[in-house]
């Protein structure tokens, strides 16, 4: 269990689709790989990625609490701000999606699993139960995932390459924020922490 601070940034990363730490005491698996639909392009060509960014993104928030210093555990439930659904889109027959985001996965390094079409950002989320004896004012915790967006380009035989574009997302992160201790003016510029804090905390706490 966690004790409450002023902020506190769980980032996990995650090897071989399982995440690397727990936020509010609960394991989350981050992607899950699924066959290749049964319709799959045969496309075996060289596949060249363009651009790829990747940025943590929040998905949800809970709402503000007010604890009280023998308050003990509180459970803060997540409420959503965002869903991101994966998807590969592509100008033509090219490869499959699994080989597609099999390839991604390389791009980005070993260690990362980028979740595949069926999975939704709204699996990571979860009651965070956090321990805030000896704390007391207004606290939300706030979820996140690292999205990603790529093109790529797939040689498959013809004359014209395929091209194409992923959205996805892997990992998960955890922020537990008190109102009335901006993030920002504490060191934390995080885009998705301060997203966080002024959606539950406002620009006036």
């Amino acid at each position: 269990m966690r004790r409450a601070v002023p902020v506190v940034v769980l980032a996990c990363a995650v090897a071989s689709g399982v995440s690397g730490c727990r936020v509010g005491g609960d394991d989350t698996r981050a992607a899950t790989r699924v066959n290749p639909s049964a319709s799959a392009s045969a496309c075996t060509g060289a596949i060249r990625w363009g651009r790829v960014s990747q940025e943590r993104t929040l998905i949800a928030v809970s709402r503000v609490v007010t604890v009280r210093k023998d308050d003990g555990e509180v459970r803060l439930s997540p409420i959503r701000v965002r869903e991101l659904v994966p998807r590969v889109e592509t100008s033509g027959a090219g490869p499959s999606t699994e080989r597609v985001l099999a390839s991604l996965d390389k791009r980005l390094g070993d260690a990362f699993e980028v979740a595949r079409p069926g999975r939704s950002s709204a699996a990571v989320e979860h009651v965070d139960v956090t321990d805030f004896l000896g704390n007391s004012g207004r606290f939300v915790s706030a979820w996140g995932v690292r999205a990603v967006e790529a093109t790529f380009t797939a040689d498959c035989g013809g004359t014209t390459p395929v091209y194409g574009s992923v959205s996805t997302w892997y990992g998960s992160s955890g922020a537990s924020l008190q109102c009335g201790w901006d993030p920002a003016e504490h060191g934390n510029k995080e885009q998705w922490v301060t997203e966080a804090y002024t959606l539950a905390c406002g620009d006036g706490s």
